[in-house]
């Protein structure tokens, strides 16, 4: 192309311009690599992904080839007239100040390999961040050099970090070893403390885990490779503890329970056991998973979930699957447990328990995942009765949680990134908003709709690990907007940053992707936006090799892209599993 794509008139049409604009139309047609190797146990629990474009595509198989030459003068012809007659789009922001009017969607920046380091004004504050990588460690991300650091712990999924004032570190990190059937039987948990260079200070032993392998499967492959011990950490409000939830396998038995460690001086303050759970029956088998600390009920009380999952037949490349989850109330004090007890009425609720908290009456809502595209709201009155359930749709195809709470915890936002679609309810009442992205109300025009027609949009597979985040102040909403794809293992590619009014949900604009967005994280003073980009393909979710790992960031008052770190590394970084004192 020539000449200044934000100028006046009618951008001139040569051939540049025209294969830019087959490549946008058949890109989606194309498929880039997938982001998982296989489904994950947690995939199969929330219930399979029933995108399918076998029809469409036996339609064009036998459409021939009159219908696609047909076909093909029809695109040209809706190219030149787009060329033609389409206004030329303001290739820059599309942000929106506080307060300040709804904007349209700019036009999609054109994919190129990011710059090592490209910064405009002042460094943003934090400007030294903590990241999990693909590998379940944690590196120490200097966005003034554009570099990122070696593994910082040597920890395995499900560790967690806390960052203190200061910039130490804290980690209740997970080791694992003594692979029976692809999983491991044993996992130790150490208190580790690190300076706020990354440089290891102390490492205390919490706690040692042994599973056994199911007796029923000695001498046969089960293609579940099922876990023998498993283990979730966590961090009580305020950071003084550390939450421990572990469970094993002691056939015919889970055993489980949280242990509570004293992040001051690493010592052991109590253990929580749990009932014992069945590791299911002749036909099935049943993996209870470790429990979590999902909120406080006020007085003191803690929520905790218990996940399971069980398949049938037990051997079987293809078996059936299902879950569900419990809860339990418990008093904690000074570090202590007591008045263990159920929560009733949880039962179908969901495979997850997402969120839990405290009703004014004295009650109890929980939030649950009850497969990738519904989220439940359940609320139980003091009395013991169960209010109606909110159920919000959306998030199809999404291997994360799309879902946050405020910070008072009395509202629950859930986001649906291929839609645009916000929505918040209210914990206490059970009222709801919604709120649309720009996108989500942007006319495509006549090259959109051919489109559309041709090739019938099917939500991607995506990963996203937080990718919707309320400003500490409770101001604003940010969520990731995924690209719709053509196949179940695609990946789709971003959309950008969404932003909404969290109070009305009003949007107030999109800041246009530089990478395929996976994570997003906020500065404590709700300044700064950090977007972390997938390596290996473009925002539009094409190969790229060339690609590293990427963090963009942007400046919440105006939108504006005061940083992007374009190469750190071949590894995944996410925020997730991080948390803040």
């Amino acid at each position: 192309m020539t000449g200044d794509p934000r100028a006046p008139g009618p951008r001139p049409v040569d051939d540049a311009a025209i294969e830019e604009l087959v490549r946008d139309v058949v890109g989606g047609w194309t498929m880039p690599p997938v982001r998982l190797d296989a489904p994950s146990w947690r995939d199969r629990v929330r219930g399979p992904r029933a995108r399918r474009l076998a029809a469409a595509s036996g339609w064009l198989a036998r459409a021939g080839q009159a219908a696609t030459a047909a076909i093909a003068l029809t695109v040209v012809a809706a190219l030149v007239a787009v060329v033609i007659t389409r206004p030329p789009a303001d290739p820059g922001k599309s942000p929106e100040p506080s307060g300040g009017p709804t904007q349209r969607a700019t036009r999609e920046p054109e994919a190129s390999l990011l710059p090592k380091l490209l910064v405009e004004g002042a460094l943003p504050n934090p400007s030294e961040l903590l990241v999990e990588t693909g590998q379940g460690d944690f590196a120490l991300v200097d966005l003034a050099n554009g570099t990122i650091g070696g593994p910082l712990t040597g920890a395995r999924y499900g560790s967690r970090v806390q960052v203190r004032a200061d910039g130490s570190m804290v980690c209740l990190c997970l080791s694992e070893s003594g692979n029976v059937g692809g999983s491991p039987t044993n996992a130790e948990v150490n208190l580790d403390r690190f300076d706020a260079s990354g440089k290891l200070l102390s490492s205390t032993p919490v706690e040692s885990l042994a599973g056994e392998p199911d007796p029923r499967d000695a001498g046969q492959v089960i293609p579940e490779r099922p876990p023998h011990v498993l283990a979730a950490m966590g961090f009580s409000a305020g950071g003084r503890f550390g939450f421990v939830g572990w469970s094993v396998r002691a056939h015919p038995a889970w055993l489980s329970g949280v242990t509570v460690v004293d992040l001051q001086d690493g010592r052991v303050v109590s253990r929580l056991p749990l009932p014992d759970a069945t590791t299911g029956d002749e036909d099935s088998r049943r993996v209870v998973v470790a429990p979590r600390v999902i909120g406080s009920t006020g007085d003191d009380g803690l929520l905790l979930a218990r996940d399971w999952f069980e398949w049938t037949p037990p051997a079987s490349e293809s078996p059936s699957f299902m879950g569900d989850s419990e809860v339990f109330r418990a008093r904690f004090t000074g570090g202590q447990w007591s008045d263990l007890a159920p929560v009733s009425l949880t039962g179908d609720c969901g495979a997850t328990m997402l969120h839990g908290g405290g009703l004014p009456d004295g009650g109890t809502w929980l939030v649950c995942g009850r497969g990738p595209q519904l989220t439940v709201l359940r609320r139980i009155t003091a009395e013991g009765g169960i209010l109606p359930d909110v159920r919000i749709a959306g998030g199809e195809g999404i291997d994360g949680d799309t879902t946050a709470l405020s910070p008072d915890r009395s509202a629950l936002y859930v986001w649906d990134p291929a839609s645009a679609t916000l929505t918040r309810v209210d914990l206490a009442t059970g009222e709801t908003t919604r709120g649309e992205g720009l996108s989500a109300r942007a006319e495509g025009g006549p090259l959109a709709a051919l489109g559309h027609w041709l090739a019938p949009s099917a939500v991607a597979k995506s990963l996203l690990r937080g990718s919707v985040i309320v400003s500490p102040d409770g101001a604003r909403v940010y969520a990731i907007g995924i690209k719709a794809g053509v196949d179940e293992r695609d990946i789709s590619g971003s959309t950008g940053v969404f932003v909404f009014d969290a109070t009305t949900l009003e949007s107030r604009g999109i800041w246009q992707p530089t990478a395929d967005f996976v994570s997003l994280a906020i500065s404590p003073d709700s300044r700064f936006v950090y977007a972390a980009g997938l390596p290996g393909v473009d925002f539009m979710g094409r190969r790229r090799v060339d690609q590293q790992a990427s963090i963009t960031v942007f400046d919440s008052r105006d939108g504006s892209t005061r940083l992007v770190a374009g190469e750190l590394g071949a590894d995944l970084i996410t925020f997730r599993a991080l948390a803040i004192d």
